[in-house]
């Protein structure tokens, strides 16, 4: 059964689309409004289609107990480690605005139903659930409730995990679902990251599939994206050593975000059939100079009859026979004679 794009904005998403391409905002902006703006402008700058922010408030997603609990184990009290890195419903608003003025579309993750109704309010063209909350299931009626297109990624879920909650979004009218294949490891290592499961998701979910990466370098995206990826989404950062966010290991600096958005669409260019009249036509001219012509392998006087230890096969092959013709001009006479290296053509023989 072909499975149906989905529209996001402007854009259709889905097999033989244009690869739809997240930068990733996450929270390396640390919640500095001059920080937020850069990743916008080096988003837009490096040819993505979207960036993406997060929206939450803290004490709506985090216990503080818990996190204070916590804290000797993880190292750090999760509640205070996130809690400064928070926009604002104004700061949303404006970093969307923001985006505008640069030509490239903004949207962000609700991670609480806080987030939700801001990103309702600003009419944000479609919504990322992240994989913490793509098995809150009811979370996820109140967001296919918006009746947007929504883009799902499953880093932590099971397979019945994922069928449950696409149609979830689906039942309560969610219009489309992207899903993404993503492990929610910071940054993911290589033998954990499983391509494979773009093809196997596509086909358990009946949706389209792409991947979010978190894993160091850009070319398990390349891969993924050799390998059918519709989207993809790739965290931004300015310092990848900074010990403020989990992201920054994985995620690219803006010039290789300018790098991988050129190497997407290269490849998008490499994955096509090309027509064989098309493919010959284009590869005429190197045939010319790479393709060998039959020559003489010595001086031959005319009147000689042609046998096989008379010719060779060399480069350039412009303006000579091919060595396929060879079987055609063997025992005929020559009326002309044809010095050594020289082209042997059909009009030299009687």
């Amino acid at each position: 059964m072909a499975i149906q794009p989905v529209k996001l904005l402007d854009k259709e998403v889905g097999e033989g689309r244009p690869v739809f391409i997240i930068c990733e905002g996450g929270l390396t902006h640390y919640g500095d409004m001059a920080t937020a703006k850069r990743q916008i402008d080096a988003a837009a700058e490096a040819g993505a289609d979207a960036i993406k922010f997060q929206a939450w408030k803290t004490e709506d997603l985090v216990s503080r107990v818990i996190a204070k609990r916590l804290e000797p184990e993880l190292g750090y009290d999760w509640f205070e480690r996130i809690k400064y890195k928070e926009l604002s419903r104004e700061q949303l608003a404006e970093l969307q605005s923001y985006a505008a003025a640069k030509g490239i579309t903004w949207f962000a993750t609700p991670h609480d139903e806080w987030g939700l109704g801001v990103l309702q309010e600003l009419n944000i063209p479609y919504i990322k659930i992240g994989s913490g909350e793509a098995h809150n299931f009811d979370f996820l009626k109140k967001v296919g409730a918006c009746k947007k297109p929504v883009i799902i990624s499953f880093g932590l879920q099971s397979d019945a995990e994922a069928v449950r909650a696409v149609k979830t979004l689906q039942s309560a009218g969610a219009a489309g679902v992207v899903a993404l294949h993503c492990v929610t490891a910071y940054p993911m290592p290589y033998e954990m990251i499983g391509l494979g499961r773009i093809a196997h998701l596509r086909d358990l979910l009946g949706v389209p599939v792409g991947f979010s990466d978190h894993s160091v370098g850009r070319h398990a995206l390349l891969a993924a994206v050799a390998l059918g990826a519709v989207a993809i989404e790739k965290h931004l950062t300015f310092d990848k050593s900074d010990p403020r966010s989990l992201d920054n290991p994985g995620a690219l600096l803006p010039e290789e975000l300018t790098a991988l958005v050129r190497e997407i669409r290269d490849l998008e260019k490499a994955a096509g059939i090309v027509p064989e009249e098309t493919r010959m036509a284009f590869l005429a001219r190197s045939r010319d100079w790479a393709g060998q012509g039959i020559v003489a392998q010595k001086d031959i006087p005319v009147g000689t009859v042609l046998d096989r230890s008379m010719i060779a096969f060399k480069r350039p092959a412009k303006n000579g026979l091919a060595p396929e013709m060879a079987e055609k001009i063997i025992g005929r006479k020559l009326k002309r004679a044809i010095p050594q290296d020289e082209h042997i053509q059909l009009a030299d023989f009687e």
